[in-house]
């Protein structure tokens, strides 16, 4: 009998909207909306360059979009990340952000592609926006699955104008009136070094980068360093013009720390040479029954669901927060950041250090 010639897989893109089929995620639940093919050996990058427009809708209309199922090689980890590399370049319409001023270890994938943070896999990382300490943020934020974990790690997300419809208006009111003071110390022994954060070993360059981005800065003895950021609490999104609550307010705060490493870091360090902390923007204490209440506004917008390899989502980064679940196992998130954005300061000088 006659053998048949074997028929190699072919890779499909295209531009017709029959192709995918677009659904919520998890039922009773807005975000994240899923775009899944339709037909076998869809490439997402192909499908991507034809349909450039109707992600940018899709994105405006529902703020996080999960692809999943489009071809991928999952056995491939170099192709993954080179694709998800191809994915960020297609639906972005601006450049790529630097991990600089960052706040947790961060290793590189490719060109300005990271991995999603090196942080103890049994913690949780509360749910928050990228680079609102920032003056310039992104307004896209990429996420893929290469390693899915083997148990946990998810990557839940979270909508900030929904968790600011939820905070008690005399909070937001005050944090509105005041905005949020960052102040971190850096090689006192413990977080971060600001050679680590600002990527560099020159003094100089960090204070450049400093007066750039509106930090105000001391150098203490030993070359250790102090900054202090003065940002708003709440942003107007430019596009559909909602409030969003857009801090590390509660995130960064010292509350905020498990208990054993609160104490341990306040018996070291003291309130003035902790890693990190948040104050209103007048330099006055936040309340931790007010840090708690903010975290409360989170969780109850939190939604988790498990990540699948070869997943890419996009997000909404002034809208859309993101956090991450405790895992085992090997795990491998990548990140990127894409179109910066700077908004307008609408808080004062607050207190100077200098």
């Amino acid at each position: 009998m006659k053998k048949l010639p074997k028929i190699a897989r072919r890779r499909v893109g295209g531009s017709g909207e029959d192709l995918v089929r677009v659904r919520p995620l998890l039922e009773g639940r807005a975000h994240p909306t899923v775009i899944e093919p339709k037909v076998d050996g869809l490439d997402l990058v192909s499908w991507a360059s034809n349909n450039r427009e109707r992600i940018a809708s899709l994105l405006t209309r529902n703020h996080a979009l999960l692809f999943r199922g489009f071809e991928a090689d999952g056995s491939n980890r170099q192709s993954l990340i080179d694709r998800f590399e191809r994915f960020v370049e297609t639906a972005s319409t601006g450049e790529r952000l630097f991990y600089k001023d960052r706040s947790t270890p961060r290793n590189s994938y490719g060109d300005r592609i990271y991995n999603a943070t090196v942080y103890p896999p049994d913690q949780t990382i509360r749910l928050h926006n990228e680079g609102t300490y920032w003056v310039t943020w992104a307004r896209k934020i990429f996420f893929a699955c290469v390693t899915n974990a083997e148990t946990g790690g998810e990557t839940p997300i979270g909508d900030v104008h929904a968790v600011y419809e939820r905070i008690d208006p005399e909070v937001r009111k005050e944090f509105e009136a005041k905005g949020v003071l960052y102040v971190r110390n850096y090689n006192d022994g413990f977080g971060l070094t600001w050679q680590n954060v600002y990527q560099t070993e020159d003094p100089n360059e960090v204070e450049a980068y400093c007066n750039a981005n509106d930090i105000q800065f001391e150098w203490k003895d030993g070359g250790r360093l102090r900054t202090r950021q003065l940002r708003p609490a709440v942003r107007v999104h430019p596009d559909g013009g909602e409030k969003l609550w857009f801090n590390h307010a509660a995130f960064f705060h010292v509350s905020s720390l498990d208990p054993t490493t609160r104490d341990a870091f306040l018996s070291e360090l003291g309130e003035d040479g902790l890693p990190y902390n948040t104050y209103y923007g007048d330099g006055s204490s936040i309340d931790p029954d007010t840090i708690a209440h903010i975290h409360s506004a989170y969780e109850a917008e939190k939604v988790v669901f498990r990540w699948q390899t070869g997943d890419v989502a996009l997000y909404d980064n002034m809208r859309i927060a993101h956090a991450r679940q405790p895992f085992t196992g090997e795990r491998l998130t990548l990140v990127a950041m894409t179109e910066p954005y700077r908004g307008p300061e609408t808080v004062g000088d607050g207190p100077d250090i200098r």
